[in-house]
């Protein structure tokens, strides 16, 4: 998939990055306690909420897109706990949507190689614009990596 050094850090973010479907946004439906959900984007995204008639509104959202909209929006009560819960709830995601075999056999191609989610906007969950955020979203795919290896 790509030919850099093994030990170059891969980044992925857009669809037109080779590493493309490490992100949450790609096209990889998972199931979550008999619920199916088109992305990991939805899933995620919905569990900000206790609400069950707009995390189903999320979950049924056309595209990833349109799935994050109500969950940055702050136009519904997100839950309290949810900077506590976010990481845990990622990384069940992630967890669920690297079982799937093509994903997994991707995500393995990677190697042991740091993985970056290189969204320019998003300093959380990657590394922002200018390469200083936490590239939460890389640092959990690194374990799973490794748990799905074992």
């Amino acid at each position: 998939m790509n030919a850099a050094a093994p030990d170059e850090p891969i980044y992925f973010y857009s669809k037109t990055m080779p590493f493309w479907g490490l992100s949450n946004f790609s096209p990889l439906e998972i199931e979550v306690e008999g619920e199916f959900w088109p992305t990991v984007e939805h899933f995620f995204q919905a569990q900000k909420f206790n609400d069950r008639e707009v995390r189903e509104r999320i979950r049924r959202a056309p595209t990833p897109k349109e799935a994050r909209a109500p969950g940055q929006s702050r136009s519904f009560a997100i839950r309290s706990d949810w900077d506590t819960v976010r990481e845990d709830v990622m990384l069940k995601a992630l967890r669920l949507k690297f079982l799937v075999p093509k994903a997994r056999d991707m995500l393995f191609s990677t190697g042991t190689r740091t993985l970056i989610e290189s969204s320019p906007f998003d300093y959380f969950w990657a590394c922002g614009q200018d390469g200083t955020g936490q590239n939460r979203l890389g640092q959990l795919l690194m374990p799973v990596r490794k748990e799905l290896a074992a």
